[in-house]
């Protein structure tokens, strides 16, 4: 059974890894396992799992994840294996590449976005 990727607010115990909102982080993070990104961070994201980007989170990289989950600012190109979700209030301004694209009518988006099957 395949689990559910969660778009309301996730409970940072729900996610393996936090990078809390006091990090400052200049380079490239992987991670295979959830990811939740609560501070600055500049550089390259690489998640094998969900990525979460919260509403104080600023980021400046291009991110590849299997699942991005965006209510923070992006500034960077986005690609998922399943799915992009820029929800309420989320800021991207780059372009988005996946199978799958949300975006919230409450979001702020400059880009393109790309379809992938």
């Amino acid at each position: 059974m395949e689990e559910e990727v969660k778009l309301s607010v996730v409970d940072e115990e729900e996610v393996d890894t936090v990078l809390g909102s006091e990090i400052e982080f200049e380079g490239d993070v992987e991670s295979s396992k959830s990811l939740m990104i609560k501070g600055k961070i500049s550089g390259s994201i690489r998640c094998g799992a969900e990525l979460y980007i919260t509403e104080q989170a600023e980021v400046h990289a291009n991110i590849h994840a299997a699942t991005v989950v965006i209510r923070g600012k992006v500034y960077g190109d986005i690609s998922a294996d399943s799915l992009i979700a820029v929800l309420d209030w989320g800021h991207v301004e780059g372009n988005l590449t996946a199978p799958d694209i949300y975006l919230s009518p409450d979001c702020f988006f400059k880009g393109t976005t790309v379809f992938t099957s």
